[in-house]
């Protein structure tokens, strides 16, 4: 999604009705898988309403938010340019509907439309820049703020409930004694605590500027 001015332009806005009358209007719950990791896609998808995240799942169960959509957002769109491991799930964070467009059709849309094309390429192009400066963002953090940001994840998906220390660890790629400091430091600064293996957020505001 593209804002000029006060005016925000969304990828559907620009389609034509042919290529409209095309689309498949998919419905999701909260938490329900939209793209599985590893899998074909061969759909580009239009989120209508709702929020979804991608994030890369590994082998230990935790995971990695990459990026957040919002309602004008499109995904699936570079999985059609490349053959290839496909490591991006994409979940929907509140019930969502969105509109599917098949790969063919999609392309048939680009070829007849430049300014089309050249959305589609921007678009891409800030997905990649954004998170190559989030890996590189990430790789700088200290405990405290990887384990900020973690927390401030789950609270935002709203799974904090289910988020424990083990998982933390995982998530952080830190040991238990590091986030048990980390953890000590954020009590005594008053912005979350751990008691009764219990997440307790203190200061919502603090911990938001932590997320992406």
């Amino acid at each position: 999604m593209a804002k000029l001015g006060v005016i925000t332009i969304s990828l559907i806005d620009m389609m034509p009705d042919e290529v409209k009358k095309k689309l498949h209007r998919k419905t999701y719950n909260e938490n329900e898988t939209i793209l599985f990791a590893e899998n074909e896609n061969n759909y580009v998808y239009f989120l209508i309403e709702g929020k979804a995240e991608a994030y890369v799942p590994n082998l230990q169960g935790s995971s990695a938010t990459i990026h957040l959509y919002e309602p004008g957002s499109f995904f699936g769109e570079l999985e059609q340019f490349y053959v290839g491991r496909k490591p991006v799930e994409i979940s929907a964070m509140t019930p969502c509907v969105a509109y599917a467009l098949h790969r063919e059709d999609f392309f048939d849309w680009m070829k007849k439309d430049f300014e089309v094309t050249k959305f589609i390429i921007k678009e891409i192009a800030y997905k990649l820049i954004i998170n190559s400066e989030y890996i590189e963002e990430v790789s700088l953090l200290t405990v405290k703020e990887r384990l900020m940001r973690c927390v401030a994840t789950h609270y935002r998906r709203g799974d904090i409930d289910k988020l424990t220390k083990e998982q933390i660890t995982k998530e952080t790629k830190a040991p238990m004694r590091s986030i048990n400091r980390a953890i000590a430091e954020c009590d005594r600064q008053g912005i979350l605590s751990y008691k009764n293996q219990e997440l307790i957020i203190l200061d919502t505001t603090k911990l938001q500027i932590y997320l992406r």
